[in-house]
C-alpha cells in the first residue's frame, strides 16, 4: 500500500478540519442511533445486555468528545482517536449482534480519507483483534478464520480505494489550485499589460475609437470619450449633448451619416471635414479618417476612426476673412491720402521733367496696390445671415431619429405626429437645439411611458411644437421658475438627476430671438408638456401668409 502524508494537510479536501471531524462521526452517530431505535423495537432484550450497552456508551461519549474538542488547534494526529474509538465500540455491538459489524465501514473509510497507511494498518488489526474478542472464537475454527479473513479483505481493499480515491482527489484539487494561481498570475499580468496599453492610448492626443460592423464601439481613448462625453463604464450610452453637423452652424447629421455608422458600413475616408457641438456648447472642428482594422476577440471585422482636433485651424481661417478686412482697411486710408497728394503735385506747374517722372511713379505704384486691397476687401465680405427658409417638420423628424436610442435604452417608446411642410424662417442650428434641449429634458426626467412629439400649423399660420411626457413632472411653482437660469425642480435634485438648470432658459431666448413663443405645463408625477410657436415663413401679422 503506497505511503502517502497526511490528508489533512489539505483542509479544502471536504472542508475544514472541524468540519470534517464532525461531519464523519455524527454520520457514524446517527447510524447507530437508528441502528438502536430499531433494536429496541424489534429485539428488546438487545437493549439490556452489556456489550451493546458499553458499545452505544463508548459512541455518545466519542460523539460528545467530537462537540467540544477545539479541532483546529489540536494535533492533527489526534482527531485518529475518534475512529479508532468507534471500531472499539462496533466490537463491543459485535459481542451481541455480529451483524453490526458493518458498521467498521464507517471508522475505516474516514482512516482511509484522511489518515496514511500507517494508521489504516492499525484500524484494521484494532478491527481484526476486536472480532476475537468473543471467548467463543478463541477456538480458531476454520469458520472463525474464513470469516476473519473475510473481514479484513473486505476492509483492506476498501481502505485502499478510498486512500487512492482520496490521494487522487487531493492531487487534482492540488492541480487545479496550482492552475488557478497560475491562471490568476497570468491574467494579472494580461490586466497589466492592458492598463499599461490603455494608459498610452489614452495619451494620444487624436481621438481614436475601434468600431465594429454592427456599430459598437469596442474601445475609445480618453480624447475620443471626451469628444462625445461618452460614459468610461458603457461605450454604448453617451452622456448627452455631442452632435454632429455638415458645418459650422449647417444641418445636424441623421444616425445614417454619422462617423460611426459610416465606419460600421465599412467606409474609408480620409481627412474630411467634420463639425461637432459638444456637450459644453463649443464647436470642434474635426478631421475625420476611417480605416478597417484587425477583427476583434470574436472574428468580426472592425474599423478604426481617427478624429484630429482642427478646430484652431478652422478658427484662423473663420477669423482670416476678418483679419483681412482690418489690414487692409488700414493700408486703405494712407495709401489714399499718398495718391491724393500725389494728384495734387502733379496738377502744379513748377514742377522739373525728373519731380515728374517721381510722382508718376508713386501715383502709379500707389493705384496698383489700392486695387490689390480693394480686391482683398471684395474677397472677405461679411458671409450672408445665417437666417434662412427651412422646413421644420425636418428638423423634428431629425431630432427624433436622433434620440431613439437613448429613448429605447430608458424603455421610452416616441409616438410622432409631424406634419409637413412647416416652413420657417430662422437659424436652423439653434432650433434644433430648441429641439433637442426639450427631448433630452423629456428623456432624462422619464423612467416610463410615452413621448408624445406633435409638430404642424395652427389656424393662425404659426408652427407648433409640442412635446409630452409621461414622467416625474413638476409643480406649479416650479414651472413658474423652470427659465430661471440655474433653476432646478426640487424632484430632479433629490432624484439626482444630472443637469446645470441653464438648458430652458437658453430655450426661451432662441425661440423670442425668433419672434416666437415657448410654454410649459407640468403636473407632479404625470409628466410634462413643452409648447413651442414659431412664425411660419411669410407669416404677416393677422395670420395671413
Amino acid at each position: 500500500m503506497p505511503t502517502t502524508e497526511s490528508r489533512w494537510a489539505d483542509s479544502q479536501l471536504i472542508g475544514t478540519r472541524v468540519r470534517s471531524v464532525w461531519q464523519w462521526q455524527l454520520i457514524f452517530t446517527f447510524s447507530v442511533v437508528a441502528i438502536t431505535v430499531v433494536v429496541s423495537i424489534l429485539d428488546v432484550g438487545l437493549m439490556a445486555s452489556p456489550g451493546y450497552l458499553i458499545g452505544v456508551f463508548v459512541i455518545i461519549i466519542s460523539s460528545i468528545a467530537t462537540l467540544v474538542t477545539p479541532w483546529a488547534r489540536v494535533p492533527r494526529h489526534a482527531a485518529f482517536v475518534l475512529p479508532l474509538a468507534d471500531i472499539v465500540a462496533i466490537g463491543f455491538l459485535t459481542l451481541v449482534e455480529p451483524i453490526l459489524g458493518y458498521l467498521w465501514l464507517f471508522p475505516i473509510a474516514w482512516i482511509a480519507t484522511y489518515f496514511g497507511t500507517a494508521e489504516i494498518v492499525l484500524a484494521i488489526s484494532a478491527v481484526a483483534v476486536m472480532n476475537l474478542a468473543d471467548p467463543d472464537r478463541w477456538g480458531f475454527s476454520p469458520g472463525v478464520i474464513v470469516e476473519l479473513l473475510i473481514v479484513v479483505l473486505a476492509l483492506t481493499f476498501l481502505a485502499i480505494t478510498i486512500a487512492v480515491g482520496a490521494r487522487r482527489t487531493r492531487a487534482f484539487r492540488i492541480l487545479a489550485r496550482n492552475q488557478a494561481q497560475r491562471l490568476t498570475a497570468t491574467v494579472s499580468r494580461v490586466h497589466s499589460a492592458e492598463q499599461r496599453v490603455n494608459a498610452v492610448f489614452d495619451s494620444i492626443s487624436v481621438a481614436l475609437a475601434r468600431v465594429t460592423r454592427g456599430g459598437e464601439i469596442v474601445s475609445a481613448n480618453a480624447a475620443y470619450r471626451a469628444l462625445y462625453s461618452l460614459d468610461t463604464q458603457d461605450l454604448r450610452f453617451p452622456l448627452g449633448g455631442a452632435v454632429e453637423y455638415s458645418d459650422y452652424r449647417g444641418r445636424a447629421l441623421s444616425p445614417s451619416e454619422t462617423a460611426i455608422a459610416r465606419a460600421s458600413r465599412g467606409e474609408v475616408v480620409e481627412n474630411e471635414r467634420l463639425w461637432l457641438f459638444d456637450r459644453s456648447g463649443t464647436w470642434r472642428a474635426l478631421g475625420l479618417s476611417i480605416s478597417d482594422a484587425a477583427p476583434n476577440s470574436l472574428g468580426q471585422p472592425t474599423a478604426v476612426i481617427e478624429l484630429a482636433d482642427l478646430t484652431a485651424v478652422a478658427e484662423a481661417q473663420r477669423e482670416r476673412p476678418h483679419v483681412t478686412r482690418v489690414v487692409a482697411h488700414e493700408l486703405r486710408n494712407p495709401l489714399t491720402v499718398i495718391l491724393g497728394h500725389a494728384d495734387l503735385l502733379l496738377e502744379g506747374s513748377n514742377l522739373t521733367p525728373g519731380q515728374r517722372d517721381h510722382l508718376d511713379v508713386i501715383e502709379s505704384a500707389s493705384e496698383r496696390m489700392l486695387t490689390l486691397i480693394q480686391g482683398l476687401l471684395a474677397q472677405s465680405t461679411d458671409a450672408a445671415d445665417q437666417h434662412a427658409e427651412f422646413d421644420a417638420a425636418q428638423l423634428v423628424e431629425a431630432s427624433i431619429e436622433a434620440f431613439e436610442p437613448a429613448a429605447s435604452a430608458s424603455a421610452l417608446s416616441i409616438d410622432p405626429i409631424v406634419a409637413r411642410p412647416l416652413p420657417v424662417d430662422g437659424d436652423e442650428f439653434r432650433l434644433r437645439q430648441v429641439v433637442d434641449n426639450i427631448m433630452s429634458n423629456a428623456i432624462k426626467y422619464s423612467d416610463r411611458g410615452t413621448l408624445r412629439v406633435v409638430a404642424g400649423l395652427d389656424d393662425d399660420g404659426w408652427v407648433v411644437i409640442s412635446i409630452a411626457d409621461e414622467g416625474i413632472g413638476m409643480t406649479s411653482e416650479d414651472v413658474e421658475r423652470v427659465f430661471t437660469p440655474y433653476f432646478r425642480a426640487q424632484n430632479a435634485q433629490e432624484g439626482s438627476v444630472p443637469g446645470t438648470g441653464l438648458g430652458m432658459g437658453i430655450t426661451r431666448d432662441i425661440v423670442e430671438a425668433h419672434g416666437g413663443s415657448i410654454a410649459v405645463e407640468s403636473a407632479l408625477g404625470r409628466g410634462t408638456t413643452v409648447t413651442v410657436r414659431l412664425p411660419a415663413a411669410g407669416r404677416e401679422e393677422g395670420g395671413e401668409r
